[in-house]
């Protein structure tokens, strides 16, 4: 039997390969990230709570494994104060697309193993800010590439790209409140609002500023 640490093993190790196969972070990010995802939780065969559960390891993994790679690559390149912005610019940009990837493949994933969508959709958003915390990344950009990954996936379902978004961000918005308010303010400013094209409204009173 599979857990989700070993799926998350899995997934962190398959994606550095293509990563360093390909020399390219960015385009192997999403497209890769969500078949290895997907493919990871199919042939688990696990169902209900168990597939849910894979799922989460499935979006640790994934943000585990562009951290670890964009990380090192940013660590080396970084000599100057104008490389060390633009190597952290690059690394919440890979780390924005491995969770818009890895919500997409979860989700796809937990959803034929008869997890509900929204449901799903919640909890690979809530890992994917709670790992990106983990490792020390952008928490924002983990954000909203989940809610872009929600977007994306809920075109292939029959929830509305609006309740897609809007569970995504709540859960994102959660797992920051766990980090502290300034966090959970910072991501509910990052998610709420438009985000392609799609109103976004959380469901969730953290992070929310008093007026």
């Amino acid at each position: 039997m599979v857990d989700e640490r070993e799926i998350g093993r899995r997934i962190k190790n398959d994606l550095i390969g293509i990563i360093r196969g390909t020399g390219e972070v960015a385009g192997s990010a999403i497209g890769s990230v969500s078949d290895l995802a997907q493919k990871a939780l199919g042939e688990a065969g696990e169902t209900g709570t168990a597939a849910a559960s894979l799922a989460v390891g499935a979006v640790k993994g994934s943000i585990d494994a562009v951290a670890d790679v964009t990380g090192l690559a940013a660590s080396k390149s970084a000599q100057t104060v104008e490389a060390t912005v633009s190597a952290a610019s690059s690394v919440a940009s890979s780390i924005g697309n491995a969770a818009k990837g890895a919500v997409i493949g979860a989700v796809r994933g937990s959803s034929e193993a008869g997890v509900e969508t929204i449901d799903a959709i919640g909890t690979t958003s809530r890992a994917a800010v709670q790992e990106a915390s983990h490792v020390g990344s952008d928490i924002t950009a983990a954000a909203v590439g989940a809610v872009e990954g929600a977007i994306e996936v809920a075109k292939d379902t029959a929830v509305s790209v609006e309740d897609a978004a809007s569970a995504a961000a709540t859960g994102a918005i959660e797992a920051a409140g766990e980090i502290g308010d300034a966090a959970a303010i910072r991501v509910r400013r990052a998610v709420e609002g438009t985000i392609q094209g799609v109103k976004v409204v959380a469901k969730t009173t953290i992070g929310r500023e008093e007026e």
